[in-house]
Parts: structure tokens; sequence; C-alpha cells
């Protein structure tokens, strides 16, 4: 470790014992009357020795007195011990410190360790490290103790894709210690852009008067520098937009290894076909992050049964650039303007060299079954039959949950004044049934507070008025294709701008990009689509809207969602385009159908994943709803929105939730002992965190920093318990001494 210098907590205490101490014991020693036997034969040779002794007495008592020396080094000692010295660590700027605990779902990893017999988790390896932390924190003196003054603070934050403080600042270490051991597993993802915030709002604030005029100095630190302490194993997504004050340290506490290896489950689909509604595909994709192959069993259980097993050989993973070229080799470096760490003086290719991580190896498997009802289906990963032993250390993603609803063929309503393309192209689909309405008899519906029945609707040319369901002339619950309009919700009283913009109407263009992995784009070729005549719409950011294709004047096909709301858009004419004539309309309507009537089952195929929100819609009169979380034993209750749909998040928690209320069911739900029940499973799904090998660097917006060593957070040594323990031995000593000079 490295020690920058020594300082002292309570040297004002010292400095008054010392300057009263020394010079009263000095002066003892010159005003002691010392007698000694002398043997005389005359007054005037006593005479003479008087004089002399007079005369040399001061010189004589401080020549070569040993006892004056121990004396005066013991109370050195005492002295330096009442001032409190401490040695401080050179990573341990400033007096107050920010404790990061990263509680993501890589953190459950369980990292090979050198004693078999300890197993602990990511988690609880960076909680016990933090508390040996805590521990070396420095305590106030003993005058600051006097005027109620503090030694060093820190506060805990914990985090995953959120955030919590679970400490603010303070000094007594077991509130500190308190609050560490409080903080519990996660299963979501990783997240430190919120963490960094909630520091730099409990932090205090820095004054800079200039000119008679206070101004208040936004940042991490206040008056003095604060030392950042994360704990983590580095798999922090966000790092580069962390940027930590000039002044303060940031001082990496890595947990984990950096040779562990995982292989995990990173999505998964459950699609019924379109022609044969009973036919059930489980469309599963699979990550290798080790750099060996990899071999697993991929097994598919359904309501609880095993229904088939398949054995998948995975590829590991490789270097992202070959050997000697710098990774991502055209993204900018960050720049360090504080280096820190052993790779402070490399360069910028060197530093994203460190910091890259391997392409992991990808794959993936199909199960096919025959089923009418709906299901729940696990899909789990297992060591090969016959190999013994776990599968890996991250068992988070080696499980995940899937809903598939009942075999069905979907409803479909057009509300349109006369649509030839749009009759012609759905006639040909296999619904169950396809309905034609006027907008005035869909207006009139709406007025009256009924709902169209009808899985999928399509508003071709027009949009529902404003009604009570729809305050802000939105769109009411349901599922919409919307064709040649341009929706503008928003909510009553909402200060924020809608997500969508109608420009009017634009010139021609052609469709030049779109998304071809989303479910109602797939297999649709629109490179051939011209448009006489487009729509421009602009999409607010960080909104709801989000496109799926575009031309080169703008969006071409959105996507909007809002709870129990979701539409496809189609902002232009199709009757002013080629695209009716080209079989990829056909196809774009039957994969538009298909996703958005899909979804409008219960027990829909896109579950939630961790850290995001699940939102369910409910059945007419559902009263008294609970939720129970996956690992606990007690219910939520559960509140309805005026639309009939219930909200819970962000979840952190991995597996099935059960969602039950009294009420009618929708088909999909269960029924048990008088109550509806649903199924919602939550997975992980996140392919950045499926990646467990912890990093040896972490790259900050402005810095690249490298772990610390073993011994980073042992903190400040006090000193003061050796000196006392000099003082006793000095003490026996001077004992010694005297003794032996009084009984000569």
């Amino acid at each position: 470790m490295n020690w920058s210098s020594i300082s002292f907590i309570s040297w004002p205490l010292a400095l008054g014992v010392a300057a009263v101490a020394v010079p009263a014991l000095i002066l003892l020693y010159l005003l002691k009357l010392r007698r000694r036997d002398m043997e005389i034969s005359t007054t005037l040779l006593w005479k003479k020795a008087v004089q002399d002794l007079q005369a040399n007495a001061p010189l004589q008592k401080l020549r070569r007195n040993i006892l004056l020396l121990l004396q005066l080094l013991v109370l050195a000692a005492l002295i330096f011990a009442l001032a409190e010295p401490v040695m401080k660590s050179a990573s341990f700027t400033g007096q107050k410190h920010v404790i990061l605990i990263d509680r993501s779902a890589s953190m459950a990893t369980l990292d090979a360790s050198e004693n078999p017999n300890r197993r602990e988790t990511r988690l609880e390896e960076a909680k016990r490290q933090a508390l040996v932390m805590v521990e070396s924190l420095r305590e106030p003196g003993l005058i600051a103790k006097a005027t109620n003054a503090i030694g060093d603070e820190a506060m805990v934050i914990a985090f995953d894709n959120v955030s919590d403080v679970r400490q603010s600042f303070t000094s007594d270490k077991q509130k500190l210690r308190a609050a560490i051991e409080s903080i519990t597993q996660s299963d979501a993802p990783t997240s430190m852009g919120e963490a960094m915030r909630l520091a730099k709002a409990h932090a205090p604030k820095r004054l800079h008067v200039e000119n008679n005029q206070t101004q208040v100095i936004e940042g991490l630190s206040g008056g003095a520098p604060i030392a950042i302490h994360l704990f983590s194993d580095g798999r922090v997504p966000d790092a580069d937009a962390a940027k930590p004050s000039p002044e303060d340290s940031f001082v990496f506490h890595r947990i984990g290894s950096d040779k562990s290896g995982n292989v995990g489950i990173t999505s998964v689909r459950a699609q019924r076909s379109y022609e044969n509604p009973s036919a059930l595909s489980f469309f599963v994709g699979l990550q290798n992050s080790d750099p060996a192959e990899r071999t697993v069993d991929v097994e598919l259980v359904v309501e609880g049964s095993v229904a088939a097993i398949k054995q998948v050989t995975m590829p590991g993973a490789t270097k992202p650039v070959a050997d000697g070229a710098a990774a991502n080799a055209g993204a900018p470096a960050p720049t360090p303007d504080q280096p820190q760490g052993a790779n402070a003086d490399l360069s910028g290719d060197e530093q994203q060299r460190l910091t890259a991580d391997l392409n992991p190896g990808v794959g993936g498997v199909v199960f096919n079954v025959e089923r009418e009802d709906a299901l729940l289906a696990e899909i789990r990963l297992r060591a090969p039959t016959g190999s013994g032993g776990d599968l890996d250390a991250f068992p988070t993603d080696d499980r995940v949950y899937v809903n598939a609803g009942p075999a069905k063929r979907l409803r479909v309503a057009i509300v349109t004044d006369g649509s030839l393309f749009l009759s012609s192209a759905l006639a040909g689909l296999p619904l169950a049934e396809l309905k034609t309405i006027t907008p005035a008899e869909y207006k009139a519906l709406a007025d009256k507070g009924t709902t169209l029945p009808a899985d999928v609707i399509i508003l071709d040319g027009s949009l529902p008025a404003a009604s009570a369901n729809a305050p802000a002339a939105g769109l009411p619950p349901g599922r919409y294709l919307i064709l040649n309009a341009v929706p503008t919700p928003k909510a009553a009283g909402e200060q924020a701008p809608p997500p969508l913009t109608d420009k009017g109407k634009g010139g021609n263009a052609t469709i030049v990009d779109w998304q071809r992995t989303h479910p109602a784009l797939r297999n649709v070729g629109l490179d051939s689509v011209f448009l006489a005549e487009t729509r421009d719409v602009d999409v607010r950011p960080g909104s709801t809207a989000v496109t799926l294709a575009r031309t080169e004047r703008g969006p071409a096909i959105i996507e909007l969602s809002s709870g129990p709301t979701r539409a496809l858009i189609v902002p232009f004419d199709i009757g002013a385009t080629n695209w009716p004539l080209d079989v990829s309309f056909v196809v774009f309507l039957a994969s538009a159908i298909d996703y958005l009537g899909g979804e409008s089952l219960a027990g829909a195929t896109d579950t939630p994943q961790m850290g995001s929100t699940i939102s369910e819609r409910l059945p007419a009169g559902a009263t008294d709803i609970r939720l129970l979380v996956p690992g606990e034993t007690s219910e939520t209750t559960l509140t309805p929105l005026p639309d009939g749909s219930v909200v819970f998040g962000p979840v952190r928690r991995a597996g099935v939730y059960r969602l039950s209320w009294k009420g009618p069911a929708a088909p999909g739900d269960l029924s048990e002992s008088s109550r509806s029940v649903r199924r919602v499973p939550a997975n992980l799904l996140d392919a950045p965190e499926s990646v467990v090998a912890s990093k040896q660097t972490i790259a900050l917006a402005s810095r690249v920093v490298t772990a610390a060593g073993s011994d980073a957070f042992k903190g400040d040594q006090k000193l003061w318990p050796w000196l006392l323990l000099a003082c006793a031995l000095m003490l026996m000593v001077e004992w010694y001494v005297y003794n032996k000079k009084t009984h000569l």
C-alpha cells in the first residue's frame, strides 16, 4: 500500500500538554536540590566545595542525566499518542467517502475459490470488503468528541439498474455496518448513472465567493475532496457516462475472477403458427462467454413436466479484433485527466484493449409442440448428462419462463370508408372474423362506452374522437393498426408534448431502412416500396414511440405503446404507393395482426425483463387484486388504474409473478379457489449481464481506472497504540535505571 503522509487528529491537545509538561519537567530537574556525602578535614575545604557546587550545579544536573532523557522520551511518546497520529493511505483523500455497492444480477456469480469450503457470491464478498473499509475509517479525536466534531464520514449506495441510498453521510460505524449488511441480491442489470447522481445530490456543495458574490458549485465535491469507492465486478455498461470531479478520487475494488465463463439464455419467444394456431414453437437464444467451446443440455418443461431435451454445442468467445490491434478502433478513448492505477501511462489504444470484452459465442435451439391450451413453459440449461457438477457459476440466466396464450384465430375489425386494397389483402388470411364498419359507427360505439369486439382494430384514415375513454383524443385501450393517420395521444394534464407530431403531407420518397428483426417486419422486404406522397412525422426522443422503418424524409412505420394500448402506425396513404401491389404488403398485414393480436391474449409472450415494469390489463370487474413476488410468502395489494390495468415495478427478481383477483378470468387465465390467477414470467434476458468475467479496468468519462490492490481498503493506520507501547517500555527502562542508581 502506498502511504502518502502522517496526520494528527488531536494535535491541539498534544501541543497544549507539551507546552506545559516539557518545561515543567526540565524546571524540576533544574531546581531539584541534591545532597551528597563528602569527607572533609577542614571547614575551608567545605566552603570551597560548596562554592564549586553552586557554580556548576545547573550544568552538572543536566550533564549525562539518563533519567531525564528517559523521562523526556516517555513524555514525548505520551504527547504524540495524545495527538492520535495516523498514517494516511494515498487512496483515501479527504474525510468523506461514497461507498457504491453493486447488487446487480452478475454479482450473484459464485467464483471458483482457493478454499473449496468457502462459496460466497460476489455481493457477499463486496459487502465483506466494504465492512472492512468501514472499520478503517478515521474516528474523531478526544477534542473532536468533546466539541461534537466528526471524523471520517461515509455514505452507502446500493445499485443495479436503480439505486437507493442505504445510509447518508455519517461517522457512525454501526449505522454504516447495518446499511451494508441490509443490501440484498437483485436479478436486474447494472447501471451506475443513477448511483452517481444520488452521490452528487447528497454531497455537500462547494461555495465560491468572488466580488462579494457567492456561487454554489455543483459536483461530487464539497469543501474537501471525496473518495468514491466502487465495489463491483466491473460489468458496468454505462461507466463511460460517469464523470467524478477531477479532485475526487475514484477507487475501484474489483470483485470476482476474470476467468469466469458462462453459458446463458439471452432471448426466448413463444409463437403460434398463423396457419395452424395449435402448432407452438419456442425460440431460445444462447450465449457462451467462455473462451472454450461448451456443450449444454437445453430442457423444455411444460407445466412442470419435461417435454423435450436438446443438446447444443456453443462456440467459444473470441477476441473482438486481431492480435496486436486496438479494440474498438474507431471509438474515442477516454482521456486520463486524472490518471490512476497501473495504466496511467498507456495510450488510448492500449486503454481500449484493456477495457474490451471478448465477443461471446452465440447459438440457439427451437422446440416445436402441439398444444391448444394456454401454458407456462420453463426452459433451463443443464450440464450434459454424465458430466457431473454444476453448469456454471452464474445460475440466474440458466432458467427462463414464457407464457403462450391459447390457440385461437383472431378477430379483426376495419374502420374505413372503403378500401379495396385492405379487403382484398385480408380476405385470404385465416381470421376468425373480419368485420368492416364506418368511422361514424365506430364513434357511436365509443360515445356509448362500448368496446369494439375485436382483437385488432385497423383504422384506415380515421382516428377515434375525444371521449371519456380517450379524453385527449388519444387511443383507448386496445391493439391498433393505423393507416394514413397520426394519433397524438396526450394524457389530461400532462405537461410533456405528445410522442408524435403530424407535420402534414410531404413529397415522394422510398423506404431506405427498417428493423428486420421486429416481429411485424420479419420476412418483409420494403426496399422496392415507392411513396408518391409521404407524411412528415416527428418522433419525440425519449417517448414511447419507436421508429421501425424510415424513408430519407423521416419515419415510415412507427410503434406506439402506452400501458394497455399498442399501435403500429403507417402514417402515409397506401393508395398513393406501389406497396399494395407487392407481396410484402400481405406479409406485413399478416405479421402485424399476429404481433398485435397475440399480445392481446392473457399471458403474452413478450415477458417483462428485469428492471422493467409489469403492466397487465385485467378483465372488467376485477377486485381485491394481489401480487405474489417470486421467493416471497406475503402478497402485495395492487390498485387498478382507471382503464383496468395494474402496474408493478421495477421488477428485481426473476421468476413467475402470481397475479390474482376476484372476478372473471380472461382467456389463458386460471381459476383457483374462487379467484382468477394470471402467471406473469419475468426474466433477465440481458446479454451484457450474462458476461460474468470481472474486469480489471473501468473506463469512466474522463479516465480509465485500474482495480486497486487487495490492501486499498485498509485505510489509515493508527499509530498511537504503538506509541503507548513504546512509552510503557521506556518506563520500565527508567524504573530499572533509577533503582540501579539509588541502590548502588
